[in-house]
């Protein structure tokens, strides 16, 4: 409720109870104001409350009730996405594991290591090391346990329009690249469930607990 709505709910009176002199609607200003900050904060702490209008340490909350934590610099829009479908999502398979790779890491893919054991992941080359390392946390809820991962990212490919290949000369460096580069990352060995969790969040942050 803004002040308006307040102030309408206060003069809902028969007239004998009302004035019409300055001070009494100057005192009903009065009453009116601190109400409509009250009532406004209200709105916005129900707002919080329902999972697809939370932001900001609201979304952390819910995301820790499901010991989902916040990437660094991850976004509200990637970061409630990943809580969504983090608590939904398929586990163990082949297919859930593409799927998570397309959710999170798109453009890589998982292949079976046959007639070995254990499965490779393949990261496109457009990600940092450092977003594959966050993926590779948040693939633990996804990942059958026990299974063997290969961690590899494949090469950026051919350069098959540079200036080698438009009469301008040598460019310095190699123009075909491809292929793919194992990287020095580790992986859990276990398949954790979500536990839920009561947030730190909730005694901590001022906006929330003021």
């Amino acid at each position: 409720m803004d002040f308006n709505a307040v102030l309408a709910q206060l003069n809902d009176l028969p007239s004998t109870f009302k004035r019409q002199a300055a001070w009494y609607l100057q005192l009903i200003d009065s009453i009116a104001s601190p109400l409509s900050n009250y009532t406004t904060g209200v709105d916005g702490l129900m707002m919080m409350l329902t999972f697809s209008q939370a932001q900001y340490g609201w979304l952390d909350v819910w995301g820790l009730l499901a010991d989902v934590r916040r990437n660094p610099n991850e976004s509200d829009v990637l970061y409630s996405t990943r809580i969504q479908e983090t608590l939904l999502a398929w586990v163990a398979t082949v297919p859930a594991i593409q799927t998570w790779l397309n959710l999170f890491a798109a453009g890589g893919t998982v292949t079976e290591n046959l007639p070995a054991v254990g499965y490779a992941l393949s990261f496109p080359p457009t990600m940092t090391l450092a977003q594959i390392a966050a993926w590779l946390l948040t693939f633990n809820r996804i990942r059958p346990a026990g299974v063997p991962f290969g961690i590899a990212q494949t090469g950026i490919g051919l350069y098959l329009g540079t200036v080698n290949f438009l009469g301008e000369g040598n460019m310095p460096g190699s123009y075909l690249g491809g292929g793919t580069t194992g990287l020095p990352l580790g992986i859990s060995a276990t398949t954790n469930n979500s536990q839920p969790l009561l947030p730190g969040l909730y005694f901590t942050d001022p906006l929330l607990n003021p």
